[in-house]
């Protein structure tokens, strides 16, 4: 009877600690051992940025590979108020932006994102660097809009927009009858007024900026219709849940906003993107 409770006990400390390997094996690969982006950024002295090309946001030369733009700009200095560096080696699509942060391909989306509620269910919102009117355009000799842009809201009408990015969510949300013309998300933001010249859609959505550079490059071509539609906070993302990282950053924005160097970036690049940019009011007024 004693030997048969001896092995008993043995058996029992046997399981317990294979049950302790088997616990300590996976706790080390659910991820949760290697703290928080926030820790790893500051580790490692680097913040890892994914992009999508949209000017004057964020510009890639198509020959060079180069990068600029109001974003590329400010986050690189933002980073360098706080002894970090930016690695910008990722471009991804409108709808692979918030997946690119949870698969940890990127520790922030570094480009523009029009701050919505689709997009802050699923992501951390970094304070605004700027805000975007967003405007219905058509065809320069369509005047069947001209009166009320509403009537656009009918299966009759075709919308072009772009897959994961805003145009689709005004769409479906102000003109839910009308059909569209859905263009994958990685193409240029030109070809939706493009597909609207063509006659393959009617009205498309897109900012001021945007569709005033298209209409530099392509006189008499496209015009708006009606008043803005909506208005959007012009932000980066980090991973939902990832508050000392946002916090973090929304400090250095909010320094670069007061000390109005991203004042100065917007002047720099609004020469050749004009009317597009709405700028953050100052949180305080000067004393007199």
């Amino acid at each position: 009877m004693q030997n048969s409770n001896w092995f008993k006990y043995v058996g029992l400390v046997a399981l317990v600690i294979v049950v302790s390997l088997i616990t300590v094996r996976l706790s080390g690969s659910s991820g949760t051992v290697k703290g928080s982006v926030y820790d790893r950024v500051v580790s490692s002295g680097v913040i890892r940025a994914c992009y999508t090309a949209f000017p004057p946001a964020f510009i890639k030369d198509p020959n060079t590979g180069k990068v600029s733009g109001i974003f590329y700009d400010t986050l690189n200095k933002a980073a360098d108020n706080m002894g970090l560096k930016v690695k910008w080696d990722t471009e991804v699509g409108w709808g692979d932006a918030i997946q690119a942060l949870n698969s940890g391909k990127c520790d922030i989306i570094g480009s523009d994102s029009w701050s919505n509620s689709t997009r802050g269910k699923s992501a951390e919102i970094i304070q605004p660097l700027y805000f975007s009117a967003i405007n219905a355009y058509v065809r320069a000799d369509d005047s069947r809009f001209d009166y009320d842009i509403t009537i656009a809201n009918d299966a009759n009408y075709k919308l072009v927009t772009l897959d994961g990015e805003n145009s689709s969510i005004i769409a479906s949300q102000k003109f839910p009858k009308a059909k569209t013309v859905q263009l994958p998300q990685m193409t240029d933001v030109s070809q939706l007024f493009v597909n609207v010249v063509d006659g393959k859609g009617d009205m498309t959505f897109q900012d001021a900026s945007t569709a005033k550079q298209y209409m530099k490059n392509n006189p008499g071509k496209i015009k708006l219709v009606g008043a803005p539609l909506v208005v959007y906070g012009d932000s980066m993302m980090v991973k939902k849940g990832e508050i000392s990282l946002k916090t973090t950053l929304d400090v250095a924005i909010n320094e670069l906003l007061n000390n109005g160097y991203i004042d100065s970036v917007i002047t720099k690049y609004e020469k050749d993107y004009p009317t597009g940019f709405h700028r953050v009011a100052a949180p305080y007024k000067t004393a007199q």
